[in-house]
């Protein structure tokens, strides 16, 4: 287990030549190159500027300010990595940098998507629960519900324009669908501090918030997430991913810190204040910017 002296920054970013094509991802706040097959750098860059300014890694802060040249630096290592092994397509790159600066560029495969789905033109809200059938509001509790036999394909009676499913699914022209997640909630708080706001390879909390709360060898574990919670008992994140939530019409994600003195809707309304400015913040946050070349 790593000390607090002995851990890594990182960051995981995606590359991806369809990206050269989009415009969105061109744009110069997303990217110091154009256009560029990163996804995000200069977001993923100031990211790790942050962590480097809190946790006093100098030299890290001092590699990172020219953003073009870490475009520069990871082409590169990407192209040797395309070297090896003959393929152009999306990687995962976790980058990971020690206390020196010593960069290291680990490349993973991962499946291909569309555009679409790397910069969808909208986020949808939740779709709200479908109504309930008329054959399913029985009181009776000794007498189950009525189900439509799946084998009509959800319609009472087969009838002349009818038809039955499709057994062959590879012959559908349709995409498979996306892999659902089975989430759960953890036990037991984990306090907010630097190692959880910003991005270390120090995760035992995410370990133990998944030994807590998931099963033991579940099924598809890659497909399951914890949400974490902080001591004041709101939702922070996941411990893999992070939480949009669709709340008063719009998706956000959970604020940065915990409450500071009194905090509720009231006094957001009252005083007219961010709700990131009543919060419990550290040095390091707020970094601009500034130095790219």
């Amino acid at each position: 287990m790593a000390s607090e002296d002995e851990f890594q920054l990182f960051t995981s970013l995606r590359y991806d030549p369809l990206l050269l094509q989009s415009e969105e991802n061109s744009r110069a706040i997303l990217n110091f190159v154009t256009p560029s097959p990163f996804y995000m750098l200069a977001y993923h860059r100031d990211r790790m500027v942050e962590a480097a300014q809190h946790f006093d890694f100098f030299e890290v802060e001092k590699r990172l300010k020219d953003g073009k040249a870490l475009h520069e630096e990871l082409l590169k290592r990407v192209q040797d990595e395309i070297k090896k092994t003959g393929k152009d397509e999306a990687m995962k790159l976790r980058l990971l940098f020690d206390k020196a600066a010593n960069l290291t560029v680990e490349c993973t495969p991962i499946p291909a998507v569309p555009l679409s789905t790397l910069y969808p033109p909208s986020l949808d809200p939740p779709s709200p629960s479908p109504p309930h059938h008329p054959a399913n509001t029985n009181t009776n509790t000794t007498t189950k519900p009525f189900t439509p036999s799946p084998l009509t394909g959800g319609a009472l009676h087969l009838g002349p324009t009818d038809s039955l499913p499709a057994g062959d699914s590879s012959q559908s022209s349709q995409p498979p669908p996306p892999p659902e997640w089975k989430i759960a909630l953890d036990t037991a708080p984990t306090p907010s501090s630097p190692f959880t706001l910003l991005k270390t390879t120090k995760r035992e909390m995410y370990d133990q918030s998944r030994l807590r709360a998931l099963p033991p060898n579940p099924a598809g574990p890659a497909y399951r997430e914890v949400m974490l919670y902080n001591e004041v008992r709101e939702l922070t994140e996941g411990t893999l991913t992070s939480l949009y939530l669709f709340r008063g019409g719009r998706w956000v994600t959970p604020p940065v810190g915990v409450p500071s003195g009194e905090f509720s809707a009231k006094t957001l309304k009252d005083d007219g204040a961010d709700e990131g400015e009543l919060r419990k913040s550290f040095a390091g946050r707020g970094w601009g910017a500034e130095g790219d070349e």
